[in-house]
């Protein structure tokens, strides 16, 4: 997806401030040629428009922020993941924090060290400002932020190594790739703001090492599911369609194991329809034996007959099954790379 990069709070860093309020009588000069004022070198800037001071401020900065826009992909659950993994780190300012979170939000949002010109109003009313920040430094917060993503994604790299068990080796490699994805990111938005900085900070960047080294020791990972009352196999199906998305591969002898139960039970509650009642409560395993998620749910579902009742019953665990285990499976990686 495109990513705009918008930048949070930092009144830490520099306060996004605003100077002067007085409407000026004659054209500033950024109104025909921008550089003028804000020279490229400088700045990076964007003029907006609008019935108001504040319509042209939010004009200006939605311009701003289109020229941020990249094309790395980091999806919610990866972002998700890196705010788990750095919350705690007493290395990373408030500021920082607020700031990483921010990146790939929509363009309403305030800029790291976010300025405004002095506005201009035309002889027809509307009011005209610059939106501008300047490139040294917001590449300065930038580059601290991005060095200490590297530096702990090789930490989790290098613990790896000396981790007993595959699954818990995956979770730290998965941990060293997700710090490098969010530094990636980043580099990537430094390049629009001070392409000299962003190239010698790629040069540190080892997501590729640590994506493969991932990849291998998920090869070590599969499971066998061994589930009561799922007589047609259709509890096994689902499951092994909802863990496709994860590390963990099926596999009838695989050392981890997802066990549990499941029933599927007609009930008479209007005579106008038909109801099922099913309950599952099933639990996924490390090779130890350990629990890494469990997920229990009791539901009643209705149809015009009792299969299409039970379709809609499977269908709707299917669906609650997914988004629990791999929001499951996450947490734990996390807490294992974390030391929790």
């Amino acid at each position: 997806m495109r990513i705009f990069a918008i930048f949070a709070i930092l009144i830490l860093f520099n306060s996004c401030s605003t100077t002067g309020s007085k409407t000026k009588e004659k054209a500033p000069n950024w109104m025909t040629n921008i550089e003028t004022d804000f020279p490229n070198a400088k700045y990076l800037s964007a003029v907006g428009s609008g019935d108001s001071r504040r319509r042209a401020q939010e004009d200006a900065a939605a311009f701003l922020a289109q020229q941020f826009t990249v094309n790395v992909k980091v999806d919610t659950v990866a972002q998700q993941k890196y705010a788990e993994l750095v919350k705690e780190d007493k290395n990373y300012k408030e500021s920082e924090l607020i700031l990483n979170h921010s990146i790939g939000t929509q363009a309403n949002e305030e800029f790291t060290n976010l300025r405004f010109s002095d506005p201009y109003t035309d002889k027809s009313g509307t009011t005209h400002i610059v939106a501008y920040i300047e490139r040294e430094p917001t590449a300065f917060i930038y580059r601290e932020i991005i060095r200490k993503d590297l530096a702990k994604a090789d930490e989790f790299y290098t613990r790896a190594s000396s981790i007993t068990g595959s699954f818990k080796r995956y979770a730290f490699y998965d941990a060293a790739y997700a710090m490098g994805l969010n530094a990636e990111r980043m580099i990537e938005q430094l390049r629009i703001i001070h392409m000299p900085s962003a190239a010698i900070l790629g040069l540190d960047l080892n997501n590729k090492i640590f994506a493969e080294a991932r990849d291998k020791e998920a090869e070590n990972l599969s499971y066998n599911i061994s589930i009561a009352g799922d007589k047609e196999g259709k509890i096994a199906a689902i499951i092994r369609d909802s863990m496709r998305d994860q590390a963990i591969s099926y596999n009838s002898n695989g050392k981890m194991a997802v066990k549990g139960k499941w029933s599927l039970a007609p009930v008479s509650l209007n005579p106008n329809f038909k109801s099922v009642i099913w309950t599952v409560d099933i639990s996924l395993f490390d090779e130890t034996g350990t629990t890494i998620t469990t997920f229990y749910k009791e539901a009643r579902e209705n149809g015009i007959t009792e299969d299409q009742a039970e379709t809609f019953a499977y269908r709707e665990f299917q669906k609650q099954l997914s988004r629990e285990l791999t929001n499951g499976i996450q947490a734990y990686l996390t807490r294992i790379a974390v030391g929790k």
